[in-house]
Protein backbone atom coordinates (compact mmCIF):
# COMPACT_ATOMS: atom_id res chain seq x y z
CA UNK A 1 0.00 0.00 0.00
CA UNK A 2 3.02 2.20 0.41
CA UNK A 3 4.45 1.50 -2.51
CA UNK A 4 1.57 2.67 -4.35
CA UNK A 5 1.47 6.13 -2.48
CA UNK A 6 5.35 6.35 -3.32
CA UNK A 7 5.10 5.90 -6.67
CA UNK A 8 2.02 8.24 -7.05
CA UNK A 9 3.88 11.01 -5.43
CA UNK A 10 6.86 10.39 -7.86
CA UNK A 11 4.72 10.57 -10.49
CA UNK A 12 2.96 13.57 -9.41
CA UNK A 13 6.88 15.19 -8.68
CA UNK A 14 8.18 14.19 -12.24
CA UNK A 15 5.04 15.54 -13.78
CA UNK A 16 5.30 18.79 -11.82
CA UNK A 17 9.19 19.04 -12.91
CA UNK A 18 8.56 18.56 -16.42
CA UNK A 19 6.15 21.47 -16.54
CA UNK A 20 8.30 23.32 -14.61
CA UNK A 21 11.12 22.78 -16.89
CA UNK A 22 8.89 23.45 -19.90
CA UNK A 23 8.06 26.90 -18.35
CA UNK A 24 11.38 27.96 -17.14
CA UNK A 25 12.24 27.63 -20.93
CA UNK A 26 9.16 29.47 -22.08
CA UNK A 27 10.46 32.27 -19.38
CA UNK A 28 14.00 32.32 -20.73
CA UNK A 29 12.49 33.27 -24.32
CA UNK A 30 10.26 35.57 -23.62
CA UNK A 31 12.84 37.31 -21.35
CA UNK A 32 15.60 37.61 -24.13
CA UNK A 33 18.18 40.69 -24.31
CA UNK A 34 18.16 39.69 -28.07
CA UNK A 35 15.85 37.20 -30.37
CA UNK A 36 19.28 35.02 -30.77
CA UNK A 37 19.37 33.63 -27.08
CA UNK A 38 22.54 31.51 -26.69
CA UNK A 39 20.96 27.85 -27.06
CA UNK A 40 23.31 26.47 -23.98
CA UNK A 41 21.37 28.80 -21.35
CA UNK A 42 17.66 26.64 -23.12
CA UNK A 43 19.17 23.16 -23.39
CA UNK A 44 20.93 23.57 -19.63
CA UNK A 45 17.95 23.63 -17.90
CA UNK A 46 16.48 20.73 -16.29
CA UNK A 47 14.43 19.70 -13.43
CA UNK A 48 14.48 16.51 -11.27
CA UNK A 49 12.63 14.68 -8.66
CA UNK A 50 13.94 13.74 -5.54
CA UNK A 51 12.65 11.13 -2.86
CA UNK A 52 13.50 10.44 0.54
CA UNK A 53 11.95 7.57 2.77
CA UNK A 54 9.28 7.33 0.32
CA UNK A 55 7.84 11.00 0.08
CA UNK A 56 8.74 13.62 -2.29
CA UNK A 57 11.41 15.65 -1.02
CA UNK A 58 12.28 18.61 -3.35
CA UNK A 59 12.17 18.97 -7.47
CA UNK A 60 15.59 20.37 -8.29
CA UNK A 61 15.68 23.28 -11.04
CA UNK A 62 18.84 22.67 -12.76
CA UNK A 63 20.21 26.07 -14.83
CA UNK A 64 23.83 27.26 -15.97
CA UNK A 65 25.60 30.08 -13.98
CA UNK A 66 24.60 32.89 -16.22
CA UNK A 67 20.69 32.24 -15.86
CA UNK A 68 21.57 32.53 -11.94
CA UNK A 69 23.42 35.61 -12.04
CA UNK A 70 20.82 37.44 -14.68
CA UNK A 71 17.39 36.49 -11.72
CA UNK A 72 19.89 38.09 -9.04
CA UNK A 73 21.76 40.45 -11.02
CA UNK A 74 25.87 41.31 -10.75
CA UNK A 75 28.00 43.94 -9.53
CA UNK A 76 31.14 43.98 -9.13
CA UNK A 77 34.31 43.07 -11.14
CA UNK A 78 35.00 40.82 -13.22
CA UNK A 79 37.87 38.60 -13.62
CA UNK A 80 39.41 40.49 -16.45
CA UNK A 81 39.25 43.96 -14.12
CA UNK A 82 36.30 45.42 -15.95
CA UNK A 83 33.58 47.25 -13.37
CA UNK A 84 30.50 45.99 -14.23
CA UNK A 85 26.63 45.99 -13.46
CA UNK A 86 23.65 43.74 -14.69
CA UNK A 87 20.01 44.28 -14.09
CA UNK A 88 18.10 41.75 -12.57
CA UNK A 89 16.00 40.02 -14.78
CA UNK A 90 13.39 37.58 -12.08
CA UNK A 91 13.21 34.65 -14.21
CA UNK A 92 12.47 32.23 -11.25
CA UNK A 93 9.86 34.72 -9.93
CA UNK A 94 8.58 34.93 -13.23
CA UNK A 95 8.28 31.27 -13.36
CA UNK A 96 6.45 30.88 -10.05
CA UNK A 97 3.96 33.46 -10.39
CA UNK A 98 2.85 31.91 -14.13
CA UNK A 99 3.04 27.95 -14.10
CA UNK A 100 0.18 25.97 -12.12
CA UNK A 101 2.63 23.18 -11.58
CA UNK A 102 2.94 23.93 -8.30
CA UNK A 103 -0.92 24.17 -7.28
CA UNK A 104 -1.57 21.16 -9.11
CA UNK A 105 1.38 18.88 -7.36
CA UNK A 106 0.21 20.19 -3.92
CA UNK A 107 -3.02 18.91 -4.91
CA UNK A 108 -2.18 15.65 -6.03
CA UNK A 109 0.08 14.65 -3.22
CA UNK A 110 -2.32 15.96 -0.96
CA UNK A 111 -5.17 13.38 -2.32
CA UNK A 112 -2.76 10.79 -2.29
CA UNK A 113 -1.76 11.04 1.29
CA UNK A 114 -5.33 11.87 2.28
CA UNK A 115 -6.15 8.22 0.72
CA UNK A 116 -3.46 6.66 2.92
CA UNK A 117 -4.53 8.11 6.05
CA UNK A 118 -7.90 6.90 5.23
CA UNK A 119 -6.75 3.69 4.68
CA UNK A 120 -4.96 3.49 8.03
CA UNK A 121 -7.65 4.68 10.33
CA UNK A 122 -9.33 2.19 11.96
CA UNK A 123 -12.67 2.77 12.86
Amino acid sequence: MAADITALEKKAGQKAARKLRIDLRKVLIASAITPSTPSEMISAVGASVHMKYGQLDHIALKATKATFMQHYGFEGIKSNGVRMRMQAFDHFTNLFNTTPALEVLMDEIGAARAEEIMNNIRF
